[in-house]
């Protein structure tokens, strides 16, 4: 169904956003237990057995799908009105329930705890874009300054990093442009468009770019220990994105690449996984997944949805509706 308001997207489904949550989580444990290993000791014949990581239950998924559900839910209880205060709260309290959190996120939270500041100065990690998407199926394609408003004070209260917050901006225009199910050139298209943009608002150099450019262009590959830092890794979800021919295939491309396995696999999930709407069928291992409760998972991914369709039109140009209290960390 096309989406009266923006003619040429495809309206959203509550299904969608829960199928994109589903193989976010299902990339997440695939690449699990090879996060940090070199290239030459990812076994692709093992990738689908998601073999227990050391202290880890099989199949359990990372702080990284912790956090994507964490920003989702808070996106919809508080409508995108954001108070930055409030969901650093949340984060905290829920930190020490995640597997994996990184000692970005857990320096933010502590320098929270301990001073209340809302704002981190540093942090150069992936942790901001791997919680991005949500910001993306919550708004439409048309909504970008909008969108980059919600996705810049989120991300700003963990990470400070301009090529990090940057990252995930990035990862929120493909997931907007991925759920209105436009062609997915479109999709790297977007992603690359809204990377120019922020390197021109933060004055990056052109080197900072340069790893997403030539993913975007097919000209990119990972070093022998495979992406690590935020670029790079999201070099290779554009690298995998750009040839995917099928979600499973597409994920454990994705991991094979090494480095930050089980974020750059989940994005991909993300984004894959949401164009289609229903992806039981198409990820063999999705039933050895740590999922969250179907009922939670149903009801994130409907208010997601509700919030989506209750932006006004001219969303692009109401940012003021969404900002909120809390941007001046009173």
């Amino acid at each position: 169904m096309l989406d009266r308001r923006f003619p040429h997207a495809v309206a959203p489904s509550p299904q969608a956003i829960r199928a994109g949550i589903l193989a976010y989580a299902a990339g997440d444990a695939l690449g699990v237990p090879w996060e940090g290993k070199p290239l030459d000791q990812v076994r692709w014949e093992a990738l689908e057995d998601l073999p227990a990581r050391h202290g880890w239950p099989r199949g359990s998924t990372s702080d990284d799908t912790d956090q994507l559900l964490l920003v989702a839910r808070y996106l919809a209880e508080a409508k995108g009105h954001l108070d930055e205060r409030a969901f650093l709260t949340r984060l905290a309290a829920a930190l020490p329930r995640m597997r994996g959190a990184g000692p970005t996120t857990r320096a933010a939270v502590h320098r929270f705890s301990e001073t209340g500041q809302l704002h981190a100065t540093r942090g150069s990690s992936i942790g901001a874009a791997m919680r991005a998407l949500p910001f993306g199926w919550a708004t439409p394609t048309t909504a970008a300054e909008h969108r980059r408003t919600l996705t810049i004070r989120l991300s700003r209260t963990t990470h400070g990093a301009p090529e990090t917050i940057m990252g995930a901006c990035v990862v929120a225009a493909m997931a907007a442009w991925a759920i209105e199910q436009h062609p997915m050139n479109a999709v790297i298209a977007a992603g690359l468009g809204e990377a120019n943009h922020l390197a021109g608002l933060y004055a990056l150099p052109p080197a900072a770019l340069a790893p997403i450019r030539q993913a975007a262009s097919g000209d990119w590959g990972p070093e022998a220990g495979g992406p690590s830092d935020a670029v790079g890794t999201l070099a290779s979800v554009l690298q995998v994105l750009r040839g995917a021919t099928g979600l499973a295939a597409a994920m454990k491309e994705a991991v094979a690449l090494g480095g930050d396995t089980d974020t750059a696999a989940a994005i991909v999930g993300g984004i894959l996984g949401c164009e289609r709407g229903d992806v039981e069928g198409e990820i063999s291992w999705l039933s050895h997944v740590g999922l969250p409760r179907a009922d939670e998972l149903e009801a994130t991914a409907r208010g997601l949805y509700e919030l989506r369709r209750s932006l006004p039109a001219g969303a692009a140009s109401l940012d003021h509706v969404a900002v909120g209290s809390g941007a001046d960390g009173r």
